[in-house]
């Protein structure tokens, strides 16, 4: 979360990363009075913050009702999933054919900082926390890419993507080995090889996907 900025600025990050952690649930009403005592921070900002964040689909607004925190459904997630794909494909393919020498230091970077990151990792210990560092390794491989729309949306999907694995408590993958799959995504990108990168990218998210939904239907 950014520091300092305007009283609504911070409102915003503290409240979305409330709904992303899921400290606020789905489809819980949003009180307002809670906020203000949780946050420190006046009712207007406040709901200026939740007005943008429903910008953003984190918050429904309801007419004459306030908000409350978006609903997560197995379909929401199948159609989150595959817009994710869709739209990080076109972004890591204009970063391979753009990134330079100093993005493809970053990648192994980033590659060699999350294979060392315990999931368990967190701020509390003095070190980085294993969210921090898995959002950076994805938000680099496609940082090349020239649209800085593109980035904006990637990153926005990414967050609704932890969402979703915060609901539904999904920490553990059950004979696969994503640190491998990280390190063929970063391979194939660095050697530019467009179709295996993308390939490996898109299936990292969708086995993910698929022990995702089956909590989802669990729930």
């Amino acid at each position: 979360m950014p520091e300092g900025g305007s009283l609504t600025t911070r409102a915003y990050w503290r409240i979305r990363d409330m709904v992303v952690s899921g400290q606020i649930n789905p489809d819980e009403k949003i009180q307002i009075d809670r906020l203000k005592n949780e946050l420190k921070i006046g009712a207007s900002p406040i709901r200026e913050a939740l007005s943008l964040l429903s910008a953003e689909h984190m918050i429904e607004r309801a007419d004459q009702r306030g908000f409350r925190a978006a609903g997560v459904s197995a379909d929401d997630f199948s159609e989150l999933l595959n817009t994710r794909c869709w739209i990080e494909e076109m972004a890591l393919r204009d970063a391979i054919r753009n990134g330079g020498a100093d993005w493809q230091e970053q990648i192994v970077l980033s590659e060699y900082r999350l294979s060392i990151t315990p999931r368990d990792a967190g701020e509390d210990n003095g070190t980085r926390d294993w969210e921090t560092v898995h959002r950076e390794f994805h938000m680099v491989l496609l940082s090349a890419c020239k649209s800085k729309y593109l980035l904006h949306f990637c990153s926005q999907l990414y967050d609704m993507n932890v969402r979703y694995r915060n609901i539904a408590k999904l920490a553990a993958y059950p004979m696969r080995k994503v640190e491998q799959e990280h390190k063929e995504i970063a391979q194939a990108t660095l050697e530019r090889d467009e179709e295996r990168a993308v390939t490996a990218l898109t299936n990292h998210y969708r086995h993910t996907g698929e022990f995702l939904s089956k909590k989802l239907r669990e729930m």
